[in-house]
């Protein structure tokens, strides 16, 4: 039987793994290991669980369940339902179609709402319905006790150390592509960091790994101090490990991400300003000699490092930077351009389309239908805009009012549930966890403080890994002491 949990759980977490390292699963072609993994796990769990303790607050178990249900369903009715044809570029009988959407004879429900591209459509539910899985599976795992809290969140963060490491080694050797290969050169995306195209891509990913890293830094240091004869040698390596993560995030070429960065640590240590002041006071007791000169020499030699290493790399951004300034923040102004436009495909009635509603527009159905509401602004936003830089905006348009609902109870949900054991249920909670639960909120908080401007829940490997974050809120109740059944 302990065999069996821990192939389950390598099952489990093997998609928080792969999904980045498989080149960010950004590519068509090299997104299907990752989408493969994630149902892997969900079915391990489903089939191969062994029979855990059941979590003792039976609203956080069907509540998340029933989000998660509302939304696939939501999601298969706008596919089923397809009224379009989304066609680039493409030469039908003597008509060149260079941007065009084409009405289906045989839609099933033509009164109803539908997506306007079946494979616009099901390009997005291939991740986002196993992704949704994913939470589920994890959350229930994570209240059973099935895997530990301290195991997810050591896996997402030494798994972002391991993509900072080599995006930093990346730049410092100028490398050509995505693992030193040329042939996964994108010259339309130069600033690749990692295995990510987008700098600010990578950045997000980067923080939110650094929020579980901090977090991870002080649970085991908590839990060392307490042990006799523990050794430093764990809180050294995790301490290593955020300067790499603290050093890719401020230095992968982003403007935003460094921002968020500096937010995500100030926001760190604001809210464990005590317990850092005492485990700094302790933690010499992890040292051999038990000298406070010795652990000040080791935390000042950690922060030249990370500052030195920061300035060292960080040439990509004060070029962007600099380059933003002669432009006078142009991204900013046409980001602005766009998302005036998004507005207005809520409110306008556009001829060719039915109006926005309750389901939306359907998944997928931002990319073809967003030129038809550029009109004179086609100059400003001349490129293709594939993501919205706005997932919230690009969330709305898409799954409608109703599905957007959804969507954010069921974030909003973790995001309360975690304040509220921080904040109510503290007693209740060991240390080592409600540490954990700090840098699942900060980590979400900065998440979707970067949505805003950016596309991160398109990203599957990202979106994989913020399922796993909003996992740990749904969970949280059932972690308190005692509440084992």
């Amino acid at each position: 039987m302990p065999a069996l949990r821990v192939i389950l759980a390598i099952l489990i977490l093997f998609p928080l793994a792969i999904g980045p390292w498989y080149l960010g699963s950004y590519y068509n072609e090299y997104r299907w290991p990752l989408i493969y993994a994630t149902w892997i796990a969900v079915a391990a769990s489903l089939f191969l669980s062994p029979r855990g303790h059941t979590p003792h607050r039976r609203i956080t178990k069907w509540l998340p369940l029933l989000l998660v249900t509302l939304i696939v369903t939501q999601g298969l009715w706008m596919l089923n339902n397809t009224w379009g044809e989304f066609i680039e570029n493409e030469v039908i009988g003597t008509r060149h179609y260079f941007w065009e959407i084409i009405s289906l004879d045989n839609q099933p429900y033509p009164t109803l709402p539908g997506t306007v591209d079946k494979k616009e459509a099901a390009d997005r539910l291939s991740y986002i319905i196993p992704a949704l899985l994913y939470f589920t599976v994890l959350h229930l795992k994570l209240a059973s006790r099935s895997i530990k809290l301290s195991t997810l969140c050591a896996t997402i963060f030494w798994i972002g150390v391991s993509i900072a490491f080599l995006g930093l080694a990346q730049r410092f050797t100028d490398a050509p592509g995505f693992y030193w290969n040329e042939e996964l050169y994108d010259r339309h995306r130069p600033l690749f960091f990692a295995t990510f195209r987008s700098p600010g891509i990578a950045a997000c990913y980067l923080n939110l790994c650094l929020t579980m890293g901090l977090s991870y830094l002080l649970a085991t240091s908590h839990r060392l101090r307490r042990k006799k004869h523990a050794k430093p040698t764990l809180p050294i390596c995790i301490s290593i490990g955020v300067v790499i993560l603290t050093t890719a995030a401020m230095s992968a070429g982003s403007k935003a991400g460094t921002i968020f960065t500096v937010i995500t640590i100030l926001l760190w240590l604001l809210t464990n300003l005590r317990s850092i002041w005492k485990l700094l006071h302790q933690s010499t007791a992890l040292l051999p000699s038990g000298s406070p000169h010795e652990r000040n020499i080791i935390i000042s030699s950690v922060l030249a490092t990370m500052i030195f290493a920061v300035v060292s790399f960080g040439g990509v951004f004060h070029e962007r930077w600099n380059r933003a300034l002669d432009s006078d923040f142009g991204s900013l102004t046409h980001r602005h351009i766009a998302n005036h436009c998004m507005l207005t495909m809520l409110e306008e009635n556009h001829p060719k389309f039915s109006n926005w509603g309750a389901l939306g527009y359907g998944p997928g159905s931002f990319m073809p239908m967003f030129p038809f509401f550029t009109h004179d602004k086609a100059g400003a936003l001349n490129s293709k805009w594939i993501y919205a830089h706005n997932d919230p905006l690009q969330t709305l348009i898409e799954w409608g009012w109703l599905g957007t609902s959804f969507w954010i109870l069921l974030i909003a949900g973790s995001a309360f549930l975690l304040l509220y054991e921080q904040l109510a249920k503290r007693k209740k909670q060991s240390r080592t966890h409600l540490f954990y639960f700090n840098g699942a909120t900060i980590g979400m908080f900065i998440f979707l403080l970067h949505s805003t401007v950016d596309f991160p829940f398109q990203i599957e490997s990202i979106a994989i890994s913020f399922a796993a974050v909003l996992s740990i809120g749904w969970a949280a109740p059932s972690l308190r002491r005692h509440s084992r059944q």
